[in-house]
């Protein structure tokens, strides 16, 4: 039933989207260190201090925003500003260290505002009869993302350093951004009632707001 017509787009986009936040935030959570070294940044116990607490503020303004916000527009806002943070820093080699630190607070502000949709987003893709395998799925696909970056990101800093890092990491960053706006449907209660009768999906199909109402009230 997750690959079938009805459902195989909403599989795919709540588990690519996911797979995509959690490539860059384990890869980077786990050998920040490393990263900060490759950096010249001098003190890495104060960044990654920095780091966290970022990490911390970040949710708080996803909850608010995700409650304010479009679920469609919160997520492809969310992949597009990260991405472009890392993509900065990884074309300006020579940027001053207090705008690599800037810059770098802004994508850990915002990669961590947009994990709020991690656990709101996958249960609002599918009815309450598919919805827990659904999510189960969505997780599922999101570990590749995960173990990907983890595997992955120590290997090309060794090789390369850090800015490729940055420049892997945008990109999937951008790609969820793209896989967002073609595939993300709108599932926020709130914002199918505002435009009262229909909402329209990427593909150009209507779903009716009473069909949103049985996917995400129980």
């Amino acid at each position: 039933m997750l690959f079938s017509k009805k459902y195989r787009r909403r599989t795919l986009v709540g588990g690519l989207f996911y797979a995509c936040q959690t490539f860059p935030f384990f890869g980077i959570s786990i050998f920040l260190p490393i990263l900060m070294e490759n950096m010249n940044v001098t003190n890495p116990l104060v960044t990654q201090l920095l780091y966290y607490a970022l990490m911390i503020a970040g949710v708080l303004v996803g909850i608010v925003l995700s409650n304010r916000l479009p679920r469609r527009y919160f997520l492809i806002g969310t992949f597009l500003a990260s991405a472009a943070f890392l993509l900065v820093l990884s074309i300006w080699h020579q940027a001053p260290l207090a705008l690599t630190l800037i810059l770098f607070s802004l994508f850990s502000l915002t990669i961590s505002a947009a994990l709020v949709m991690d656990y709101a987003y996958p249960n609002e893709l599918f009815d309450v009869s598919i919805r827990t395998s659904g999510v189960g799925m969505c997780i599922a696909i999101s570990r590749i993302g995960a173990v990907a970056g983890t595997f992955m990101l120590p290997i090309i800093s060794n090789a390369w350093g850090s800015q490729a890092i940055f420049i892997i990491c945008g990109t999937v960053l951008l790609i969820g951004g793209i896989i967002c706006y073609q595939w993300a449907p709108e599932t926020s209660l709130r914002f199918a009632k505002h435009n009262r009768s229909t909402i329209n999906e990427p593909s150009g199909s209507r779903v009716t707001s009473s069909r949103y109402s049985d996917s995400t009230i129980d």
